[in-house]
């Protein structure tokens, strides 16, 4: 019972938020949301313990029997779901106390239906994390889908921030396709949905039709976790509130991708060359989103570009073997990415969501010095400087990429050494130099309040110190804890040393001036920014071609075909109408024509039928 209420409390202030929240008023329903999270985070801590010692698995309700298998909804804590759930309720949880702050000047306009989307969200990711079978991690796949397309499109006035929603939702179609796919070719190679049960058939199975099944289900997760080429949807996201970012970058959405393969890793494994995929993919988009983040200058899309590159980075670890690594990876990722768009927001609320760019801000520490340590905290994280937890996370990567191969090693380190200086890139141009934002925003920028400080240090203690339970975390998902390779460790923190030196360099000390380089470099700067032109020919091809598609399909299908069908219709109805018209003229000769016409003809009938043998 108790491992129900971890998802039962989200459920249920998504219910009374979306149902009365009109009634409680908005900020009711932003403690409601609140509370749903602490207490699903409580019992998630629960079952940990519980997870610990035995998995435990509850079958809740058995429905529609197929072909000797019983499809059912029921839920697994085993230490990897429990720990995952642990974590997505914990960082969830203070997402929502910060949104309280964040969307205070919005209380008054129906914003209880934000709070009741962020508990729906939540939900759909925990029936991801604790489903033991692929129907319910299907459902949870689509619930995070439809709450992603709310909350992006939340701010439905502003046309940017509905046409990222379409484009996430449409994006996010063709992965869970192919999602669907793999999901049946699973059932029909192992006669099973239920996690447990294909793991123990895995072994007998036939391992093309296991590769064919694996390949469709990644591609289900390369669409939500935006992984080339199904990526453009994931920067654009930003148009909507910045919790939203946090929350769908840190704990729900784009983790889904990554938790699914690593809870079905054993059948993975039994596919080498969809796991070749899966690194291939993985580290073109870790080094393809890692290249556009250092020429982009929206605050949010630099770290949402940053989210893709690390997540690229998860899925080349799982394929090159390194399961555990790619979700403690996971794990200390959620802290620090949470804190860097949680201190993103904070910039934005106090410029009164106004100024994105980052050039348009300039010498905040003094202003913003919570906010400040915490972005530096967040990115001293990111960029894997030790000892704070993405440095024992992303060596562990690096060590396995060496491990596996030379090339995808070179990849890791390059892609550390950019992440380290778009990063700190970021931070340097919003929080020293100049006050570029004196010529723009009258107002003076403050420190935002303690409902939103205090989860940004409470993200930055764990920023810190999670990287401790590395070990821990290994011994308790049955992976193998490795010791630090010092020569990767000392080459990773080198470069990211380098990464920082440099936008140090450039940024604060102004040793090169960036506008001249970048001048200098435009055609390669403006590659990067464009995403490589990927959304453009996306745009070009299939947006404007299905739209040039749909207008010949309405010239011939609907103006000519069915327009022709109905109107050609009425005139030949018409045409006889005018015809049979003339038998109604008023004249009682004709009519008495008609009459004996009409009988002459009976009487023909009936002797045709007498003589033709009729009776």
């Amino acid at each position: 019972m108790e491992g129900l209420m971890v998802l039962a409390f989200p459920l249920l202030a998504f219910l009374v938020t979306g149902l009365l929240g009109r009634q409680l008023g908005d900020r009711a329903s932003g403690v409601i949301t609140v509370l749903g999270g602490a207490f699903s985070f409580v019992f998630s801590l629960y079952m940990v313990y519980r997870a610990l010692h035995s998995p435990v698995q509850i079958k809740l309700y058995e429905f529609l029997p197929l072909e000797g298998y019983t499809l059912s909804v029921g839920f697994y804590f085993d230490a990897l779901s429990s720990i995952t759930a642990a974590v997505v309720t914990l960082v969830a949880t203070l997402i929502f106390v910060y949104s309280i702050g964040y969307m205070e000047d919005e209380f008054g306009k129906w914003v209880y239906k934000f709070y009741a989307y962020l508990s729906l969200f939540l939900f759909a990711m925990l029936l991801i994390v604790l489903s033991d079978n692929l129907l319910g991690i299907f459902f949870g796949w689509e619930g995070v889908g439809l709450a992603s397309y709310l909350l992006i499109g939340y701010y439905h006035q502003q046309r940017k921030a509905t046409n990222a929603a379409l484009e996430a939702f449409v994006m996010n179609r063709i992965g869970d396709w192919l999602f669907i796919f793999g999901i049946i070719a699973t059932f029909l190679v192992f006669k099973s949905l239920d996690i447990v049960e294909i793991f123990g058939k895995v072994d007998t199975a036939d391992k093309a039709l296991i590769g064919i099944a694996t390949l469709l289900l990644f591609g289900g997760a390369v669409g939500k976790s935006g992984q080339l080429p199904l990526h453009t949807w994931l920067p654009n996201a930003m148009a909507g509130p910045t919790p939203v970012s946090a929350l769908l970058h840190a704990a729900t959405m784009v983790a889904a991708g990554v938790y699914m393969v690593a809870r079905l890793y054993p059948v993975f494994e039994a596919a080498p060359q969809t796991l070749k995929v899966v690194a291939v993919i993985g580290g073109l988009t870790a080094l393809f989103a890692a290249l556009a983040a250092t020429s982009h200058t929206d605050m949010k899309k630099i770290i949402a570009f940053s989210t893709m590159s690390q997540l690229g980075y998860m899925f080349l670890a799982l394929g090159v073997g390194d399961r555990g690594g790619a979700m403690f990876h996971l794990t200390t990722h959620a802290f620090f990415k949470a804190l860097l768009f949680l201190a993103a927001g904070s910039v934005i609320t106090a410029f009164h969501h106004k100024l994105y760019d980052i050039y348009n801000f300039g010498g905040l520490k003094k202003y913003m010095p919570v906010t400040y340590a915490s972005f530096v905290i967040g990115a001293m994280a990111l960029a894997g400087i030790f000892p704070l937890s993405g440095f024992w996370s992303k060596d562990r990567l690096i060590g396995s990429y060496y491990e596996a191969s030379f090339v995808w090693g070179l990849v890791g380190t390059v892609v550390a050494f950019l992440t380290a200086y778009y990063i700190f890139r970021e931070g340097f141009v919003v929080f020293h130099g100049e006050e570029r934002f004196r010529g723009i925003d009258p107002h003076e920028p403050r420190e935002v309040g303690a409902v939103m400080t205090v989860p940004m240090v409470v993200l930055g203690v764990m920023a810190v110190v999670a990287g401790f339970f590395e070990g821990w975390y290994m011994h308790a998902v049955g992976d193998e804890h490795k010791d630090i390779h010092l020569n990767v460790a000392l080459v990773s923190l080198g470069v990211a040393i380098l990464g920082i030196v440099l936008a140090y360099g450039v940024f604060v000390k102004r040793f090169l001036d960036p506008e001249k380089t970048y001048e200098s470099l435009k055609a390669l700067h403006t590659t990067f920014r464009e995403q490589f032109f990927t959304e453009k020919l996306y745009h070009g091809i299939f947006a404007l071609g299905y739209l040039s598609y749909s207008k010949v399909l309405y010239a011939v299908g609907e103006r000519q075909l069915i327009d022709g069908l109905v109107n050609g219709t009425a005139a030949i109805v018409q045409s006889v109408g005018h015809g049979l018209k003339v038998l109604q003229n008023g004249k009682l000769n004709w009519y008495a024509l008609g009459l004996g016409a009409g009988f002459a003809i009976l009487v023909l009938l009936f002797v045709a039928l007498i003589y033709g043998g009729g009776y």
